[in-house]
């Protein structure tokens, strides 16, 4: 017998942002965040706690949705993305294929933030 709540407390650690993402205050029309918050929820809930890869990418995807409510820059840049992608009707997790589009575009936003220098902006 499987104990959901045990399940899901454990997954809960592999993502320490949870709570903090969940409530983020958005406008009501920003419509990719409300959605991006039902992936999160989705995706990190109804994976298999055993497979050790689906826990990586649970505590991936809370660092890129840290980073999407945090980095207006990389809020830009996700949205853009997401809008434009497109789903095959072969894919058979729709979830599971967003979530790593997600972590994939977290992953190559870093590559070019640490290679870009920010200076900022004196008045």
């Amino acid at each position: 017998m499987q104990n959901e709540y045990l399940d899901n407390k454990i997954i809960l650690k592999y993502c320490p942002n949870y709570y903090r993402i969940i409530n983020e205050e958005f406008f009501e029309l920003d419509y990719v965040s409300d959605k991006i918050i039902q992936v999160l929820q989705s995706f990190i809930f109804s994976i298999n706690i055993k497979n050790k890869p689906d826990l990586k990418k649970v505590t991936s995807l809370d660092k890129a949705l840290v980073r999407y409510f945090d980095d207006r820059d990389f809020k830009t840049y996700l949205t853009n993305i997401l809008v434009a992608l497109k789903v095959s009707k072969k894919e058979t997790d729709i979830m599971r294929f967003i979530a790593e589009t997600i972590i994939k575009a977290y992953e190559k936003y870093l590559e070019g933030y640490t290679r870009n220098l920010y200076i900022a902006k004196w008045i």
